[in-house]
């Protein structure tokens, strides 16, 4: 060996010797110990949480790890490291992991828009096996998050979530510098309903949520969640309100609202299962804006399969009554005035191979909303150059499966514009429909002896013990988590006595 080469060898092992001497396994047990630890750490750094409570902690990292390296702050015993008051954590330095706290009972102060009681304000962030449970502010009015992406490549993984019951989402994604995101086998469980626009369990803001044109977006992955009595606001879980985002293979069980594409474009709804277990308010998929892909999806018992929804005309006013959106932060050379739509103009949705069963209203609508709010809003364009194809809609009760709603004559310009919809290969069981075209669809009666479990083949819904901490799975399964059903959370008085009333039969 060259001495050049000895040299260089000994320089690499005096960095490797340094770099592990340079990493501490700090052991923690009161708040005051934490909040020096987490003061402190650097790349490597393992601060151990003894099992406890940790009251009014501002757990807030801002040194970076590496990607080998990250900061951890875990608890010895997962679930037994308790924060609670006033407590919130703060992750503002690159790679840095979370595993194992239990939020319980505590609150924090609402403040800027964006305030969170995990607040992600940097990159390659992970959350996992954590749990945030009735972290709840007095007043229904105090806003913040539980937990909100400032920063990008964050994820929370196999966490739990239960009992939110302020105003703003429970999970929310930045408007500006939050891409690449995700929220992956997570449980959110008995989320009380209230009144209250803007308390979706999963919002992602991005680019796109202007109706700009842009090639970016938010790029979020919600992947593998069991949303069960997670009712929120009740009109909206999951809200897709910018581009290029991904909602996969999720389970909705009994709980009011459906998953929403708002806005944006070029967002995949992939072989998800959403099962209203005649929970009044349960819906389907909703969608408006371009270029999506809703395909292999699974909905049952719900108040509606399927809408796709009609858009909104901004070029100009077609009566003196308009009265369009004006939003500051939308205004751009092109767009002077900042005017957004309602709802974007759906335009080549791929719409394909979903199941739509047993629903109590029309299983697909076609141009859904169309003329809503006339004429203060201008929803008249009807879906554009769809492909809706090999999907599936069966009624065992009978009614109204496919509604698909023809353009009024005064607009008839605005209708010739729009490209024609493709309808191939769709099968209809046991319906009607209203407006459909002759070809397209396949139209027969149920066939004997059918039954949902059959028709579910090979759909599987989650479980509760497919998702969230490990930790949290072993106590339910030892009957030493009641506060999973603690419905003290709900703000209506019968909430908190009795479940979700059900439709009549």
């Amino acid at each position: 060996m060259s001495v050049t080469m000895r040299r260089l060898f000994t320089c690499l092992v005096l960095a490797v010797l340094t770099l592990s001497v340079a990493a501490r396994d700090i052991a923690v047990k009161n708040a005051v110990e934490l909040k020096a630890a987490a003061s402190s750490a650097v790349g490597g750094d393992v601060i151990r949480l003894a099992s406890g409570k940790y009251d009014d902690v501002k757990l807030r990292i801002t040194h970076n790890g590496t990607q080998g390296r990250p900061i951890q702050v875990v608890a010895v015993v997962p679930g037994e490291a308790i924060l609670g008051g006033a407590s919130e954590i703060d992750i503002s330095g690159a790679y840095v992991v979370i595993d194992g706290l239990y939020l319980l009972n505590g609150a924090i102060a609402s403040g800027a828009a964006d305030r969170s009681v995990i607040t992600f304000n940097s990159h390659h962030g992970v959350v996992r096996n954590t749990a945030i449970v009735d972290y709840n502010p007095a007043g229904f009015e105090t806003a913040y998050y539980w937990v909100f992406f400032g920063g990008s490549h964050n994820t929370v993984e196999r966490c739990y979530f239960k009992g939110k019951n302020n105003l703003e989402p429970l999970i929310g994604n930045g408007l500006e510098n939050a891409q690449y995101n995700s929220v992956v086998g997570c449980y959110f469980k008995n989320i009380p309903y209230d009144v209250g626009n803007g308390r979706e369990d999963i919002r992602v803001w991005g680019s796109g949520k202007f109706d700009e044109k842009t090639t970016e977006g938010a790029y979020f992955v919600i992947q593998g969640n069991l949303f069960d009595h997670a009712d929120g606001e009740g009109t909206e879980i999951v809200s897709l309100k910018s581009n290029f985002n991904q909602v996969l293979n999720n389970t909705v069980r009994a709980t009011r609202g459906g998953i929403n594409i708002r806005r944006g474009a070029n967002n995949t709804v992939k072989n998800n299962i959403v099962l209203g277990e005649g929970v009044a308010g349960a819906h389907g998929l909703r969608m408006s804006g371009a270029n999506h892909v809703v395909q292999g999806n699974y909905v049952s018992g719900c108040d509606y399969g399927i809408r796709v929804s009609a858009g909104e005309f901004t070029a100009h006013a077609l009566t003196p009554d308009y009265s369009p959106k004006e939003k500051n932060n939308a205004k751009t050379a092109k767009n002077a005035l900042g005017i957004v739509t309602a709802y974007p103009q759906s335009k080549k949705l791929t719409l394909s191979g979903n199941t739509i069963v047993a629903c109590d209203g029309p299983d697909l609508e076609l141009g859904s909303d169309y003329k809503k709010h006339w004429p203060q809003e201008q929803m008249v364009l009807l879906p554009s150059d769809c492909d809706i194809s090999g999907n599936r809609f069966v009624r065992p009760k009978g009614g109204l499966s496919i509604e698909v709603v023809a353009p009024d004559p005064q607009f008839a310009s605005l209708s010739a514009k729009s490209a024609p919809n493709r309808f191939t290969s769709n099968v209809v069981l046991g319906a009607k429909s209203k407006g459909a075209p002759t070809s397209g669809f396949k139209f027969d009666g149920l066939p004997s002896g059918w039954t949902e479990k059959r028709e579910m083949g090979e759909f599987h819904p989650l479980k509760p013990e497919d998702v969230g901490p490990s930790w949290v799975i072993a106590l339910r399964t030892a009957g030493k988590f009641e506060v999973e059903d603690d419905m003290s959370c709900s703000r209506d008085p019968a909430a908190k006595k009795a479940k979700k009333v059900k439709k009549p039969k």
